[in-house]
């Protein structure tokens, strides 16, 4: 009896979470934390990197009509200007905005404009 109670007190021990994250035998500090939070809300909306460039485009070419994005929408834009020496070549004006609003993106930050969507 006196050697089953200090086993059994180790085993409910070893199956908590304080002890698992903390003294088990992993380690302490070993254990992965999750990665920290953003105080920028809408960065929880912003699409990963490699999804972006899996669903962009390759090239651009004066004139495309593509769909970049802005502000954390995707909007209707016209390729004005391709600079291949540029770290973002595509310059692009989005359609119904002021030229100020004019930006550079690289081809896989931009997106082939729906059929449906083209007038």
């Amino acid at each position: 009896m006196r050697f089953v109670l200090p086993v059994c007190a180790v085993a409910v021990l070893w199956t908590t979470g304080a002890f698992a994250q903390g003294m088990g035998p992993i380690g302490p500090g070993l254990v992965q934390t999750p990665p920290p939070v953003s105080s920028q809300p809408e960065d929880g909306l912003k699409e990963p990197e490699d999804q972006m460039r899996a669903k962009g485009l390759t090239e651009c070419k004066v004139g495309d009509r593509v769909i970049a994005s802005h502000e954390g929408q995707w909007l209707s834009a016209q390729v004005i200007a391709v600079d291949l020496t540029a770290k973002y070549p595509c310059k692009v004006h989005l359609i119904g905005r002021p030229p100020t609003l004019d930006s550079s993106f690289a081809a896989w930050m931009l997106r082939a404009q729906p059929e449906a969507a083209r007038p």
